[in-house]
């Protein structure tokens, strides 16, 4: 399934839910140097001749290599980035430049306010200086902390603050979101490497083979072009989807189609021509209960039905409910609005506004109130829903005991699973006549889309509620399970049997803290159904300087008893922030394994074996830890790692579902 534009991507919503993040395999923070000089004809502030001023920039102004680095200051994989990049650059120091790009995700309340302040230092030739400063201090991005950090580069106070409050930068950033989306950059760290999307802070060897790759293919062409034109023909030439993309979005200016455009920009830009989105034209089953969905519009004379996953407190959302009440404007009678409620976890106001919302419907007010909530997103309080409810006219005991009903929680509990089922992690998401469109799209795109759907539906010479239900009867549905890869389990520790009908691998670190929260669940659904097999491949992040020497000790202890492995196991998972050599070895032999025979050939050998594990893990889609495939498929659960979500999954797996 491809990852959807909005402002989650499918991994934070399904950790989100799990309670914990997931650790990328990314690196620990450190300075990246200084900028670079700045080439005759740029701006002070920032590019490099080549590339605009507003861009900030180091690294060799005639490289063969450009990566774009996309990225948010408050993320905490994003920060242990820096040292694979600067690596890169002390390998090529004539080859490889590095360029920033925005990508403040919505749930990091201080990502935007930091970005604006690099930003502002940008302006002074301090970009790089205030970078590693924010990324330093990523739980302190305060505004005091801004101003501190400033006076300590030396920075002209007055026009700093100045420049914090300028409209253009915070439009800049904007935009650079606006770009990220587009390019399919939705979470971060991301990169564009001469153009090919790298998603996530992957270990240092994966940057490095992008790198020798894009060299290789670069170089024939520095020959023949120059400046903008050579990176083009470099960019195209790694990836002729999205690389002539970059160029034009990045360096020439160009506005993505993601991008809400200025207000005088709005009525030509929303007005030109556009195309449905190449991933929209499969059909998703997303039922519409009239009992029970808020709907606007006449459903028997309904032609189209597009339906609205939203967040009340999501800003996208909001930008989303102004190009619906546009269409609405355009198609009349010919469209029907459907809402799903899709409160994300981190909104903390989003679900009592669902309910309120829904305590309003109860009383033909639901889309007056929807009004409410997306005209005052940052009053979605008790006291704004009281207001409203008698601005509107409610029976105001009723709407209070209306939205706490329980029926009222499980209808939005049964919203997000619905749209779970058909891949919606994010939001907004639509789906139009069971077509996906995903996030804050201009109005042409989703006219585009319609426009298709209408002519359809005019040529069948059918509407109305019994015409869509056609349409999805057989609908696809999101599978938790991805397609078969190749894994070989030879060598790998496991339990169970070993001709167990369901096989889970789990890709694992025994330094990241996120892969000991899942043993506690593995554990238990492993009693709860002991013909399946478990199998623990180590996959030590670069990051981690433990994490290996531990999977080397644990593979000597495989070898010489399953026992003694999962003994340590146990230990060095339960003492993770004691996990030092010392300590390895001291529980090693606590678990009964002879250290003396770990040689240093045997630790060659057992060193070699975790690369092709590795390997393997990657060339089958491993990012991060853990990561765990069921017979071979990946499992992206949407619900945690709970015992319950891995035998359901086991299960599925079992009958080919």
């Amino acid at each position: 399934m491809k990852k959807e534009t909005g402002i989650l991507v499918v991994l934070f919503a399904t950790l989100l839910a799990f309670g914990a993040g997931r650790m990328s395999a990314s690196v620990s923070a450190g300075k990246q140097g200084a900028p670079v000089a700045v080439g005759e004809g740029s701006a002070a502030t920032g590019g490099d001749g080549v590339l605009p001023a507003s861009l900030p920039v180091h690294g060799a102004k005639d490289a063969l290599v450009t990566i774009f680095e996309v990225s948010d200051f408050q993320c905490p994989f994003c920060g242990r980035v820096g040292p694979t990049l600067k690596k890169l650059q002390e390998e090529y120091p004539n080859d490889v430049r590095v360029v920033w790009a925005n990508q403040p995700l919505p749930f990091h309340d201080r990502a935007k306010p930091a970005a604006t302040a690099a930003a502002a230092a940008h302006r002074q030739g301090k970009f790089w200086e205030m970078h590693d400063k924010l990324f330093a201090n990523q739980r302190d991005l305060t505004d005091d902390n801004f101003q501190k950090w400033a006076k300590e580069l030396g920075l002209d106070m007055a026009k700093f603050n100045a420049d914090l409050k300028d409209e253009a930068i915070a439009k800049q950033i904007d935009r650079d979101v606006a770009i990220a989306n587009a390019l399919g950059a939705r979470g971060t760290p991301a990169f564009f490497i001469n153009g090919k999307l790298l998603s996530g802070a992957q270990p240092y060897e994966n940057f490095k083979k992008e790198v020798d790759d894009a060299i290789a293919a670069a170089k024939p062409l520095a020959a023949q072009k120059k400046g903008v034109d050579f990176l083009l023909a470099a960019f195209t030439a790694r990836d002729a989807a999205t690389g002539p993309s970059v160029v034009k979005y990045y360096i020439k200016g160009e506005t993505p189609a993601g991008e809400a455009p200025a207000a005088h920009e709005a009525e030509a830009h929303d007005d030109g021509p556009a195309k449905a989105p190449p991933d929209s034209y499969d059909i998703w089953k997303v039922p519409v209960d009239a009992k029970k969905d808020a709907i606007k519009g006449n459903s028997e004379k309904a032609l189209v039905t597009i339906v609205e996953f939203s967040d009340f407190q999501c800003p996208f959302c909001s930008r989303a409910a102004n190009t619906v009440t546009e269409l609405e404007k355009a198609y009349g009678d010919k469209v029907r609005i459907v809402f799903k409620h899709t409160p994300l976890p981190f909104h903390q106001n989003a679900k009592p506004a669902s309910s309120a919302a829904i305590a309003a419907g109860m009383q033909g007010k639901f889309w007056e109130f929807y009004d409410k909530c997306f005209a005052n997103q940052q009053a979605l309080t008790e006291e704004s829903f009281q207001t409203w409810a008698k601005e509107l006219n409610l029976n105001v005991d009723k709407f209070n005991k209306d939205r706490k009903d329980e029926a009222v929680a499980k209808q939005i509990e049964d919203d997000i699973a619905a749209g779970q089922l058909v891949g919606i992690r994010g939001t907004p998401g639509f789906m139009i006549n069971g077509r996906k469109v995903v996030g804050a799209q201009p109005a042409n795109v989703f006219k585009a889309v319609i426009d298709e759907e209408l002519a359809k539906a005019e040529k069948a010479g059918k509407k109305g509620p019994a015409y869509y239900d056609s349409i999805i009867e057989n609908g696809k549905v999101f599978s938790e399970l991805g397609d078969k890869k190749e894994i070989n389990l030879e060598g790998l520790p496991f339990k169970g049997p070993k001709d167990a009908a369901v096989t889970i691998v789990e890709f694992s670190d025994f330094q990241c803290p996120f892969c000991s929260k899942i043993n506690q669940p593995m554990e238990a659904a492993l009693e709860k159904d002991p013909k399946i097999k478990v199998v623990f491949a180590s996959y030590p992040l670069s990051f981690h300087q433990n994490a290996k020497p531990a999977a080397i000790m644990a593979q000597e202890a495989w070898e010489q008893g399953p026992e003694k492995f999962w003994k340590l196991h146990a230990q060095m998972f339960g003492n993770q922030k004691d996990l030092s050599e010392e300590n390895i070895t001291k529980w090693a032999k606590e678990a009964g394994v002879d250290v003396s025979k770990l040689t240093d050939a045997k630790k060659k050998k057992h060193e070699d074996f975790l690369n092709k594990i590795q390997e393997m893990g990657n060339k089958a889609g491993v990012e991060g830890t853990p990561t765990v495939f069921i017979n071979n498929r990946k499992w992206e659960p949407s619900s945690g790692f709970s015992p319950e979500a891995i035998l359901e999954a086991a299960g599925k797996a079992a009958k080919g579902q």
